[in-house]
């Protein structure tokens, strides 16, 4: 598998895992996962940026939540983002994004109905942090730039284009005070810290 970057943000006194992003690159496109906070519940998608490296023409595909095999169910490039005909995608692409979401959920999340659950949800009572349905590992968090009432982290080659992009379009609650400049502190841009 190509190497794949992510973004984590939550927010220990607020809602909690605002969004979780992993992508790889192939160029001109990107493709990967996200979840995050709408709301109460916290809805997930695989999703393709056609032409992101490109003048052209942009798509952001996305899945209803983590069907791959049900196809490309959504344009959020676009105002009405569902599409009249569902898009199949690729069968290679569909096992390259099933294992990028599975190395990434292993190495950051973990759900509720996890056996892991329940000792993550401790050491954040203990913690005063709030908790979801989907929690970040405790140990991950101390990589996290804490500057601010959101914590986040950054993977080494982190692009911050994809994040402007996919904030300003994706249909979860988290997005920045100025979608065109995602919080970044100096120290997070000059120590990235590896995945």
């Amino acid at each position: 598998m190509m190497q794949h970057e992510c973004f984590l943000a939550y927010a220990p006194r607020g809602a909690g895992l605002l969004c979780a992003v992993t992508y790889v690159s192939g160029e001109p496109d990107i493709v990967g996962w996200f979840v995050g906070a709408k709301g109460r519940s916290y809805p997930s998608a695989y999703f393709r940026v056609e032409n992101f490296f490109s003048a052209e023409q942009k798509h952001f595909w996305a899945t209803a939540g983590s069907d791959i095999y049900g196809g490309w169910r959504y344009d959020y490039a676009r105002g009405d983002s569902e599409l009249d005909r569902t898009e199949a995608v690729d069968d290679a692409l569909c096992h390259v994004l099933d294992r990028l979401e599975d190395v990434f959920v292993a190495e950051w999340l973990v759900f509720k109905g996890d056996l892991r659950f329940d000792v993550e949800k401790a050491v954040y009572a203990r913690e005063g942090w709030v908790t979801s349905d989907v929690l970040i590992e405790h140990r991950k968090l101390a990589k996290f730039d804490r500057e601010g009432p959101a914590w986040t982290f950054y993977s080494h080659g982190f692009n911050d284009e994809v994040l402007r992009y996919l904030i300003a379009r994706w249909p979860l609650d988290h997005y920045n005070s100025s979608p065109s400049r995602p919080a970044r502190s100096e120290g997070a841009r000059a120590g990235h810290r590896p995945f």
